[in-house]
C-alpha cells in the first residue's frame, strides 16, 4: 500500500487542484479499497468484520507455529 500511494501521487495532486473548479476532475477522485472490494456483496457490521479479521490472525499464527514445530 505505500507504494501504491507514491507511484500516483502526481497525478492525484494534479487531480486534487483541478477538482474544486473541473466537475470531471471529481469524477477522478477515488479512494484506495485494495484488492478485497470484488468480494464484498453483502452489508456487515464492523464489528463482525473486525472479529472475522482477529480469527483468520489466529489461524494464521497457529499454522505457522505448527510448522515452525515441526522443523
Amino acid at each position: 500500500m505505500p507504494l501504491q500511494g507514491m507511484l500516483i501521487a502526481e497525478a492525484k495532486e494534479r487531480i486534487d487542484r483541478t477538482a474544486a473548479s473541473v466537475p470531471g476532475s471529481r469524477q477522478l477522485i477515488n479512494y484506495f479499497v485494495g484488492q478485497i472490494v470484488g468480494q464484498m456483496n453483502q452489508v456487515r457490521p464492523a464489528r463482525r468484520i473486525v472479529l472475522d479479521m482477529i480469527e483468520k490472525y489466529i489461524d494464521a499464527i497457529t499454522g505457522l507455529c505448527r510448522s515452525l514445530e515441526q522443523n
